[in-house]
This record gives structure tokens, C-alpha cells and sequence, in this order.
């Protein structure tokens, strides 16, 4: 007889097929140094300030350029993968709250600030 899988089964499953797809497409994209996916490198992308809920994310991309940031979630859509946007992992809200079979895109790399607009409330870095 065989024996139904739990959902936390079915998930882990589910992760370990889609892990290489979404690495090999997007190591098309950016630099080596940029995407972090191993257990040891992505457990600090777990979750921001708000520290009592954790998920560690599939993926985690730094890109350095916008241009990287278009590629990555031009692969994550081709490929039907969530992607939670982080900026420096100090929010309280559990607004940045990883996927567990997405990308944590940080965009703790862009650092500087090109341009505010406070009427829409939008800063440009």
C-alpha cells in the first residue's frame, strides 16, 4: 500500500526539482558571486527584522545593475516563480517574507540614491 505524502513532504519534494531549474536560468543572468542557493548562504534570508516567522527562500539574487533586475524577473516569470523584493532586511512588518519556492531578489546593493519623489513617494537608486 502506498502511503500519501505529506504537504510538508510534497513541498520539500517540489523544492529540490525546482532549485536546479530556477539556478541554471539564472546563472544566465548574473554573476556567480550574485546568487546564493545553498542552505548555508540563503538561512540569513530568511526572514527581515520581523524575526518570528522564517521561510528560507529557494533562491536569493543580488543584482548590482538594473539591468540584472529585469533579467532575473524576466527568468522568474518564464519559469512561473515567485520573487519577493528585499531592500536591507531591517523591516518589521514581514513585508519581505521569502517564498518557499521563490527568489528573495535583494536590492541590498543599490546603495545609492539617484533621484526622490516624495509626491509619489518612490526614491530612485
Amino acid at each position: 500500500m502506498n502511503a500519501r505524502l505529506s504537504s510538508q513532504q510534497a513541498l520539500s519534494i517540489e523544492r529540490a526539482s525546482r532549485q536546479p531549474q530556477v539556478v541554471a536560468a539564472l546563472q544566465r543572468v548574473l554573476p556567480a558571486h550574485a546568487l546564493l542557493w545553498h542552505s548555508e548562504d540563503t538561512t540569513p534570508y530568511e526572514c527581515d527584522g520581523l524575526t518570528a516567522y522564517r521561510e528560507r527562500p529557494l533562491v536569493v539574487a543580488l543584482p548590482e545593475t538594473h539591468e540584472q533586475v529585469q533579467a532575473v524577473l524576466k527568468a522568474c516569470h518564464a519559469l512561473a516563480v515567485p520573487v519577493v523584493a528585499r531592500g536591507a532586511g531591517t523591516g518589521l512588518s514581514g513585508g519581505a517574507m521569502p517564498h518557499r519556492l521563490g527568489v528573495t531578489l535583494s536590492l541590498a546593493k543599490f546603495n545609492q540614491i539617484l533621484g526622490i519623489d516624495p509626491l509619489a513617494r518612490t526614491a530612485t537608486v
